[in-house]
């Protein structure tokens, strides 16, 4: 006779047992590793998830606040260059994407996109990489 338990098991543990049972979950790729998102238990598990995997980089903001926090990271002097042509170099192309984004009209509240001035960029980049 039946015991309780296989008497009333539902449909979908009936499935996973028959499964297991004819071998379908043997050599499983991943077997025996860790879960790849150790995170996953976290609030916000997702938006890390979506981050990576768009590639979003530090500053998942809004074009104009990103244009913003490169112009404050540029005259900080806390970006990475080899040399002064190559941090000329970011700076100028800074100021042709922070001028292109000024003529285009962005969703939310107004935000000033500044023009960093390249010998100023130099200068704080000559100064925190001494310290």
């Amino acid at each position: 006779m039946a015991g309780f338990d296989e008497r009333f098991e539902r449909l979908i543990d009936k499935q996973i047992r028959e499964a297991a049972e004819r071998g379908a979950f043997d050599d499983l790729p991943g077997q025996g590793k860790p879960l790849p998102n150790t995170d996953r238990y976290t609030d916000d598990w997702w938006l890390r998830d979506l981050g990576k995997r768009e590639d979003l980089g530090p500053y998942a903001l809004p074009v104009p606040l990103a244009l913003r926090r490169e112009a404050q990271n540029l005259l900080a002097g806390t970006v990475e260059a080899r040399s002064e042509a190559t941090l000329r170099e970011a700076v100028a192309d800074y100021n042709e994407r922070a001028d292109k984004a000024r003529r285009v009209p962005h969703p939310g509240p107004s935000v000033v996109i500044p023009t960093v001035d390249p010998d100023q960029a130099v200068a704080a980049w000559r100064k925190h990489k001494r310290s």
